[in-house]
C-alpha cells in the first residue's frame, strides 16, 4: 500500500514485517532437512544461516554446495557480500544476528556486537534528547519500552558491565533533560530549593553558566535529583531486568 492505495506486488514480502521470517522458516525447512541428511550442523534464524565445519576446506565445500542448493533447487539468491567462510580461531569473533560469537581461553563466548551496541546507544540518546518535547516521565517511559525489548533479545550475551555503565550514563542524561526543562534560572533555583538544596547553593547553581552535561554530573544535582527520585518518576532499573533474565537462562 502506497499513500493509502493498494498496489499489486509481483514478488517477495515486505522486509522487516512479521510475515517475512515466517515464510523464510517454511521455505528454508527443506534446506535444513537437506543439511541434516548430510550430517551438517546448521544454525538458522529466518534467512540468516551459520553452517559449522571442522576445517576451512570443508567450510568452502559446504558454502559452495549450499549456494548450489539454494540457487538451483530453491531458486534463491545468496548474498555474495555476506556469505563467507570465517574461522573462530583465526579471528576474534564473527557477527550473527547482532551478536559477536567467538572463542577465547575460557571457551566459547556470546557478546553483543559493537555495531549493535552503538545502534542501541544512539537510539537511547535520541530518546533522551530535548528535541523530543516531552516531559521527563514520558521520556523515561519511552526509554523503558525500548530497553526492555532490547535486553529481552540480547540477554543471553554477557553485558553486565556494559549495562552498569549505560545505567549511570542514562541517569545523567535524564538529569540533564530535567535541568534543561527547568529553563529559567529562577525556576532552577526554586526547584533545587524544593529538593532540599540550601538557598545559597541553589542560587549559585541556578545561575551557573556551566554546560548541561557538566551540571548533570555535579554533586548538587546528584544529591537533589537522586536515583531514588528518578525511580519514583519512572526510571527503569534495566540492569536488574537483565540479571533476572540471566538467572532464568542459567537455570534452564
Amino acid at each position: 500500500m502506497e499513500n493509502g492505495v493498494r498496489r499489486a506486488t509481483e514478488e517477495g514480502s515486505p522486509q522487516g514485517g512479521p510475515l517475512s521470517p515466517l515464510l523464510a522458516n517454511i521455505y528454508l525447512n527443506e534446506y535444513d532437512q537437506e543439511m541434516e541428511s548430510r550430517g551438517v550442523t546448521v544454525i538458522r534464524y529466518a534467512d540468516d544461516i551459520v553452517v559449522l565445519a571442522k576445517s576451512k576446506r570443508a567450510a568452502l565445500r559446504l558454502l559452495e554446495s549450499s549456494r548450489t542448493y539454494l540457487e538451483q533447487k530453491l531458486k534463491l539468491q545468496m548474498n555474495a557480500q555476506k556469505s563467507k567462510v570465517v574461522s573462530v580461531v583465526a579471528q576474534k569473533h564473527f557477527k550473527f544476528l547482532g551478536f559477536a560469537l567467538g572463542k577465547n581461553g575460557k571457551g566459547v563466548y556470546v557478546r553483543v556486537h559493537r555495531q549493535s551496541l552503538a545502534k542501541a546507544k544512539k537510539k537511547l540518546k535520541e530518546l533522551t534528547s530535548r528535541s523530543q518535547g516531552r516531559n521527563a516521565r514520558q521520556v523515561m517511559e519511552n526509554v523503558k519500552v525500548y530497553i526492555r525489548g532490547w535486553i529481552g533479545y540480547f540477554y543471553v550475551a554477557d553485558m553486565k558491565r556494559i549495562l552498569q555503565s549505560w545505567n549511570e550514563w542514562l541517569r545523567r542524561r535524564m538529569r540533564m533533560y530535567i535541568w534543561k526543562q527547568w529553563k529559567k534560572p529562577r525556576t532552577k533555583v526554586q526547584n533545587l530549593r524544593k529538593l532540599g538544596v540550601p538557598e545559597w547553593q541553589a542560587y549559585q547553581w541556578g545561575n551557573t553558566r556551566l554546560g548541561y552535561w557538566r551540571i548533570a554530573g555535579s554533586a548538587v544535582l546528584n544529591r537533589s535529583v537522586t536515583n531514588e527520585r528518578l525511580a519514583q518518576a519512572g526510571y527503569y532499573d534495566f540492569p536488574a531486568q537483565y540479571e533476572r533474565l540471566r538467572q532464568v537462562y542459567s537455570n534452564g
